[in-house]
């Protein structure tokens, strides 16, 4: 693409992105239109400062249009001035579209870069994939990918190009601690899917469900019922759903599995840039009924956000579940993804919603029922891959959920208090 061309594209892709508030509509008839306002205050500055880069900065040879024009849009999204409106150039929109559909063709591996050897260095295969098959390992180090060093490709790019469409072959050069020479490996790439439900049974005596959400995914809900059915077929005594560190995700999905929650009424109403406000309720039909007779608990913390806290406010509101943690992070933002023609994505405000008993938790979060502190995490270099992290890993593509009884206050307290309401302990 020549550097004229990429220029023109800048001033055009940030024409679009202005153009596209008109989709949203305008709520005072006074306020100038956008093509006004971009007439009047953006063209002529993005041109002009276009323009003396192009002719007078002293390594033009440098120049990088695509990094330009990301961080234009990203600085049209910062001036706002809300947490909540984000800018993703076309690299984090990928990624962000992994998260949300929970799968990718790939080769199934959890990897970091390694700094200092220039290298990709395996966290761990994640089971059943082709990498876990291939007999691949925590800290083995990925030197080229197809025959390329990844040094010379960096992280991301390498990343980018051992992913692929299922049914591709590729060949590593794979390094591991003891070998006197690295070694080659052919794969064939797969479709890797991984789960956003976590779940399995405490104490067998009790038989205590416990499920774990990681984020509010495309897939989320058929998950949530696949979990839902194996707690009611195990006919569980109580349950406790975990929703700490659950960053949120899409709306529809929270409806989705609120709904297995919640039988019947309210579950967020959302107040739109427009003035009307829309009573969302529960989907029919959705609903567990095993859940009328035992008791629930949901744990949060600071890291619950956006749909965590549409469910965990629900719940709370409607006395349907116990809440146990700390306080959830207050994101009452309901954003709008807006496709750009760079690849990337502006994510913008559109709504703010409200529990069903009209609490506004904007920036303010859910305070639990039972308030558990959990010790402050000491910081470590992350220069050697934990058995914890590889454990993590491994299960990606797995439903195995992962406790510890002995130091999660937070579960500890949630076990206790299903077994007081269950006449187990007083």
């Amino acid at each position: 693409m020549s550097r004229k061309f990429k220029k023109i594209t800048i001033v055009l892709m940030v024409a679009a992105l202005l153009l596209t508030a008109l989709v949203f509509g305008a709520t005072n008839q006074e306020t100038k239109s956008v093509e006004e306002i971009y007439f009047e205050k953006f063209q002529q500055p993005i041109y002009d400062l276009l323009y003396y880069i192009d002719t007078i900065y002293y390594e033009q040879d440098k120049i990088d249009y695509d990094k330009i024009l990301d961080s234009t849009l990203a600085g049209l999204i910062k001036g706002l001035n809300d947490p909540f409106a984000w800018y993703f150039d076309a690299q984090q929109t990928q990624e962000n579209q992994i998260d949300e559909q929970g799968e990718y063709g790939g080769l199934g591996i959890t990897v970091r870069w390694d700094q200092e050897m220039e290298a990709i260095v395996i966290v761990s295969p994640m089971s059943g994939t082709p990498a876990d098959k291939a007999g691949l390992q925590a800290n083995d180090y990925i030197i080229t990918v197809d025959g390329t060093p990844v040094s010379d490709m960096g992280y991301m790019e390498s990343v980018n190009n051992m992913r692929g469409k299922p049914g591709e072959p590729i060949i590593l050069e794979i390094f591991r601690e003891g070998w006197e020479e690295p070694k080659e490996v052919k794969l064939v790439r797969a479709l890797i899917e991984t789960k956003t439900v976590k779940y399995t049974t405490i104490n067998q005596e009790e038989k205590i469900g416990y499920i774990r959400l990681t984020n509010f995914a495309e897939k989320s809900a058929s998950e949530m019922e696949e979990a839902l059915t194996e707690m009611k077929n195990e006919k569980v005594n109580g349950l406790i759903f975990d929703l700490r560190n659950n960053p949120g995700g899409l709306l529809s999905t929270a409806i989705d599995v609120s709904s297995m929650f919640i039988k019947k009424g309210e579950i967020v109403s959302l107040d739109y840039y427009n003035g009307q406000r829309e009573i969302i309720s529960t989907i029919p039909g959705k609903y567990f009924y095993f859940l009328d007779n035992i008791p629930i608990t949901v744990l949060v913390n600071g890291a619950s956000a956006s749909a965590s806290e549409i469910f965990t406010g629900a719940m709370k509101d409607k006395a349907l579940a116990t809440i146990i943690g700390t306080t959830t992070y207050g994101k009452a933002a309901v954003q709008r993804p807006v496709s750009l023609g760079n690849g990337g994505e502006a994510w913008i405000p559109m709504a703010h919603y409200l529990t069903p008993s009209g609490n506004d938790i904007h920036l303010k979060g859910i305070e639990p029922d039972i308030i558990v502190e959990m010790p402050e995490r000491k910081l470590q270099d992350m220069t050697e891959i934990t058995e914890e992290e590889q454990e993590k890993a491994k299960n990606e593509t797995t439903t195995q959920a992962s406790i510890d009884l002995e130091t999660d206050a937070q579960l500890m307290k949630a076990v206790e208090f299903i077994k007081k309401e269950l006449g187990i302990i007083n």
